[in-house]
């Protein structure tokens, strides 16, 4: 149920969560995490889609008219992990884990988009620094269309002391480099895995680098560009990384 108000309120988006103005992210967040969803403020001429999407999934949020909107906007939390709530989750964790860790990314909708292949191919956990790195804003969040109700951000102080500890746990470091293996070359299936993506203009730093247990590149044999964008490389290696395990579980 909702409670539905035409009394236009003053934008205060800042206050409420961030915004979410795209109806795939909606989607995703009322089927999957819809405590997330604080209120839903839509123009008049959203009002049949609205009440169309509504209808599928309860909420009880504050759902609004507002002239000033062009379509809706949903303002929603993110909830992230500390490091000892993260630990708790994956130490001692027997299923296969496929972790993402940011080192410094510096462009919010690189983040989204990062966030969004780690959504699809099944990525619980995306490690983020604490320090100068792009944080989640809506423009990530428009980025992402719905990714953050699946991924859980992890905000971590030191990053390369968290990847230490999650190597002693019987994690795989990968990171990401142009300097790396081919992507194509590798076979072995990586059942606790993390993959390390740098930031667009220093990549992955030396002392990450130093180490990981395996570099790894996006190989091409086209090479007109130096590299992809981040967003985009992510895919690929995600994309490559966790085909070997998902064959070797149907030949079990």
């Amino acid at each position: 149920e909702f409670t539905l108000k035409k009394k236009p309120l003053r934008r205060t988006h800042r206050s409420e969560g961030l915004v979410l103005t795209s109806w795939a992210g909606l989607s995703e967040y009322l089927q999957s995490s819809p405590q997330d969803i604080l209120s839903i403020r839509f123009n008049p001429s959203e009002r049949k889609r609205l009440d169309k999407l509504l209808a599928q999934y309860p909420v009880k949020c504050l759902v609004q008219e507002d002239e000033s909107e062009t379509s809706f906007a949903a303002a929603v939390q993110v909830k992230t992990l500390d490091e000892e709530q993260f630990l708790a989750e994956v130490q001692g964790n027997p299923d296969d884990q496929f972790i993402v860790a940011c080192d410094h990314v510096t462009d919010t909708r690189n983040l989204g988009a990062i966030a969004r292949t780690c959504a699809y191919f099944g990525v619980c956990y995306l490690l983020l620094p604490k320090d100068r790195q792009a944080p989640i804003t809506s423009g990530t969040l428009g980025a992402a269309q719905g990714a953050f109700a699946h991924v859980k951000p992890v905000i971590v102080t030191n990053l390369s002391r968290m990847l230490k500890i999650l190597q002693e746990e019987g994690y795989w470091l990968i990171c990401a480099d142009m300097d790396g293996v081919p992507i194509g070359n590798i076979k072995q299936s990586y059942e606790k895995k993390v993959l390390i993506l740098g930031s667009e203009d220093r990549g992955v730093s030396q002392n990450l680098q130093k180490h990981c247990d395996l570099t790894v590149s996006v190989n091409t044999q086209f090479p007109q560009l130096e590299s992809l964008n981040v967003s985009v490389a992510a895919g690929i290696l995600i994309h490559a990384l966790h085909a070997p395990s998902m064959i070797s579980k149907k030949s079990e």
